[in-house]
């Protein structure tokens, strides 16, 4: 948008509905953009309402057919055009303090009857409208990704400025910008484009495997990202193990809804078995979790009596880690056989964590219900750097919102005790 035209624009500004005005009205700071049309362009006012009620008009904009401008005052009364384009800034930051400078968008429906109708705006889940505009101004193919559901998936939002307390709009992904065909734009032949519909989320993860491995075919490359997500290392880590393909491993893993982090515990018990893991009646079993299990009993650390003796002399250095908030309670196994109870009776593998418990190098913790202490209720894995690792209950179910309360709690407490990242000395 040329200088001249700017200039124009910027007395252009449509006043303010009597309805809109009515909106703005009240008591307590708030922020609101207020989106206009006169004739094609989309016309935005933006004012903060200070806690007496009091409205100040901080920026305008204008988006029209032949690009964008943001328009800056002191005094809300002269304004001037701005050389960058950002999100309206409603209270400036103080010395290490930023505001809340989040807005509400009020008469919305000015939308349509601008030359912005077409951007797609009701598909961005974002924040950042303004630059959301801004950017379909410069590429209005934008409108092909965002209706395919691609939008979500390659916009994002990413921290700069100084003290990095502004945020922008950034796209991820190398998008071809100069093509109006949504295959090439995103650069992916029909099959693929076919394969991911209804799984466009996995698009930037899709485009990471089908680099690493170039011959495997759309559907295994998708299922590659549904099982391993970005976890490269993972997957070669698993072929290496096994001497399988990533995608023998992931239909597995698939089938029967094994976790990753679970498949890994089973291999490392193997390893420590010495089973032949190339063999797949062993790196591939029937029954997955029987077989873990089955495992975790195995190892040969419960008949040691050493471990169990360096178990024994890290219980007093281990009253500091216990805890208690309203009817829970956290609080450490007094024996190895306690922890193999544990993942016995919540079907978890806990079990193969107690030689490491026992020789220091992490911390398994029981939650307990005050009122039946004696009842496996969840299992939590703690660091020696005092960061916790996992929570998992019967079958590995995720916390309730009551025992994730807990944990937050608990994550506040422990970093007293691992403060300046020290190691606790058990």
């Amino acid at each position: 948008m040329r200088t001249i035209r700017k200039e124009e624009l910027l007395h252009e500004f449509p006043s303010l509905p009597y309805d809109v005005s009515e909106q703005m009205k009240g008591r307590g700071a708030s922020n609101f953009a207020v989106m206009l049309t006169w004739g094609k362009e989309l016309f935005v006012r933006c004012y903060h309402r200070y806690s007496n009620g009091k409205l100040a008009e901080r920026q305008r904009y204008v988006f029209a057919d032949d690009g964008a401008v943001r328009y800056g005052s002191d005094d809300s009364k002269h304004w001037s055009i701005r050389k960058t384009f950002r999100e309206p800034v409603f209270c400036k930051s103080g010395y290490g303090y930023s505001f809340d400078n989040t807005y509400t968008i009020l008469n919305r429906k000015a939308l349509a009857s601008s030359c912005m109708k077409y951007s797609q705006l009701e598909y961005y889940s974002g924040n950042l409208v303004m630059e959301y505009l801004h950017l379909y101004c410069k590429h209005r193919n934008l409108e092909y990704l965002m209706k395919c559901g691609y939008g979500d998936n390659l916009l994002g939002e990413a921290y700069s400025g100084f003290w990095n307390n502004q945020k922008h709009l950034c796209v991820y992904g190398d998008i071809n910008w100069k093509s109006n065909n949504l295959l090439k734009m995103l650069g992916l032949n029909r099959l693929e484009f076919k394969v991911l519909q209804g799984n466009e989320y996995h698009y930037l993860t899709y485009l990471g495997w089908r680099e690493s491995l170039p011959k495997c075919k759309p559907e295994e490359l998708l299922l590659l990202c549904k099982v391993f997500e970005d976890a490269h290392g993972t997957a070669k880590h698993f072929c290496e193990l096994t001497g399988l393909r990533p995608q023998r491993i992931a239909s597995y893993l698939s089938k029967y809804g094994i976790k990753c982090y679970d498949y890994q515990d089973y291999l490392e018990q193997c390893r420590q078995l010495r089973y032949n893991l190339h063999d797949t009646a062993i790196s591939l079993p029937h029954h997955f979790f029987e077989m873990h299990e089955r495992l975790t009993k195995a190892i040969k650390y419960k008949a040691n009596e050493t471990l169990r003796q360096h178990f024994a002399e890290r219980i007093q250095e281990r009253r500091k880690l216990e805890f208690q908030s309203g009817s829970l309670i956290i609080c450490q196994p007094d024996s190895m056989d306690k922890i193999i109870t544990e993942g016995k009776s919540l079907c978890h593998c806990v079990a193969g964590y107690a030689e490491r418990h026992a020789e220091g190098k992490l911390h398994i913790l029981f939650i307990r219900q005050k009122e039946s202490m004696e009842t496996p209720f969840y299992t939590m894995e703690v660091s020696r750097e005092g960061k916790i690792i996992q929570v998992r209950g019967s079958h590995n179910c995720e916390p309730t919102q009551e025992v994730t309360q807990l944990i937050e709690e608990y994550r506040i407490y422990i970093q007293s005790i691992f403060r300046k990242k020290e190691r606790i000395n058990i």
